[in-house]
């Protein structure tokens, strides 16, 4: 099942009436080929360097509909990962914003923005096993990209944090060429935001996710909102 819909902030059909939804769907569904580009250029130099993406949510077909957990892994040519998605992560992981498939079972997976306030979040709200698993999974990220082991990753990063933790399962674990791309938009109506407050942005964000190298198989796209 595709991921709920807040109907506050989509019509009937799922089309989101402002921010970086409404700005991700325009792009996958009216501008695929601009976000293609910008998405390679910002991975340079990888191995999807020049490749087609072919974008597979949000489509106008299926109602804008985003997707996590074994569903994502399905709409991607993963489903065969499934298994291990659930010995790594409890049910009720990301949304993905997009998702995109490339040749050679190469895959993007998409977090879009409008605003610097919406980087952050009320936390982690999982509890027992759960939480235990989310922990531990974390912590698995933090060694692979060098992070701090006490660096803060269930309060109000953890969305990027759980993102992260994505990345690494997709990477190390399924032993796949994965990508992950924040797009932030720029000047978007709804909530103004200049490429340098999101350099200021991203900077903090990332001082105190821990992290001070560059992140593997990762990149920023920087998009003027329409």
């Amino acid at each position: 099942m595709p991921c709920p819909k807040d109907p506050s902030r989509t019509d009937a059909k799922g089309r989101a009436h402002a921010g970086s939804q409404r700005q991700i769907q325009t792009y996958v569904n009216e501008r695929p080929s601009e976000l293609c580009h910008a998405v390679t250029d910002a991975l340079q130099p990888s191995s999807i360097d020049a490749l087609p993406i072919r974008w597979v949510s949000p489509l106008e077909a299926d109602a804008y509909s985003e997707y996590r957990d074994g569903e994502f892994l399905e709409l991607i040519g993963l489903g065969h990962l499934a298994p291990k998605l659930r010995e790594f992560w409890p049910r009720g992981g990301p949304c993905w914003d997009a998702l995109g498939q490339a040749d050679g079972g190469r895959c993007v997976l998409i977090e879009a923005k409008s605003h610097v306030p919406e980087v952050y979040g009320i936390g982690c709200a999982a509890s027992g096993a759960s939480l235990s698993l989310i922990n531990s999974s974390l912590e698995r990220t933090k060694s692979w990209l060098e992070v701090r082991p006490n660096a803060d990753w269930l309060h109000s990063l953890y969305q990027s944090a759980n993102r992260l933790a994505h990345l690494y399962f997709l990477r190390e674990i399924g032993n796949i060429e994965a990508f992950l791309v924040n797009v932030y938009f720029i000047a978007d109506p709804h909530s103004l935001t200049s490429r340098q407050e999101w350099n200021d942005g991203i900077k903090l964000a990332n001082e105190q996710l821990g992290i001070t190298n560059r992140i593997p198989h990762s990149g920023s796209v920087f998009l003027n909102a329409v």
